[in-house]
């Protein structure tokens, strides 16, 4: 096997494993799911694992890697798209359509692991500041009359508006269409003027 092919293999091994972390994580948690649920989820036993993860805490990391880089490009990928607030608001709106149920629950542990892991909530600042600097960008050439602290506000309000609505995700699915148009009216002017 050539080094190429060596490096190809590697990657798509680890990326196997993450992606078995990922289902038992979205069932389990990050500290109910045992190396054997991986192991089990992957086809693979833990000794291969460990070949190319030298622990769960490893596994954890990479896989929290994972889904904040995801949740940064799905954001970015929507948030540049022409969208109302009540595409944003409704979890069954094209706005959420590519950002599935596993992913969901993978974002919620993900923002709890945060909340005791100072090095989780380092990767999402990090993640964040990422984002936020794109997005930047992007509201810069769609608002090129709007100040700095304009597009600042926007931006955060945004995030927190898409933050909120995926930790609730698991609430009401029944949302009343009349106050989410009011809403939308509200908030439509200020955000995407």
């Amino acid at each position: 096997m050539s080094r190429s092919d060596s490096e190809v293999f590697l990657q798509q091994r680890q990326q196997q494993i993450i992606s078995a972390a990922k289902n038992c994580f979205s069932r389990s948690g990050f500290h109910g799911a045992s190396m054997a649920d991986i192991s089990h989820e992957s086809g693979l036993g833990a000794g291969q694992i460990y070949r190319y993860y030298s622990s769960k805490e490893v596994i954890v990391s990479e896989t929290i890697k994972s889904i904040a880089e995801s949740w940064r490009m799905f954001l970015l990928k929507n948030l540049q798209l022409e969208t109302t607030i009540s595409n944003i608001i409704d979890t069954e709106s094209d706005f959420w359509r590519d950002w599935s149920f596993r992913e969901r629950c993978l974002l919620l542990e993900m923002y709890s692991e945060a909340s005791r892991n100072k090095s989780v909530r380092a990767l999402l600042v990090h993640e964040e500041q990422l984002l936020f600097t794109e997005l930047e960008a992007i509201f810069k050439r769609q608002m090129p009359a709007a100040t700095p602290e304009e597009r600042s506000d926007r931006i955060q309000f945004l995030l927190m508006l898409v933050d909120g609505v995926a930790c609730r995700t698991f609430g009401d699915k029944h949302l009343n269409q009349q106050e989410l148009a009011r809403i939308n009216t509200l908030l439509a002017g200020y955000l995407f003027s």
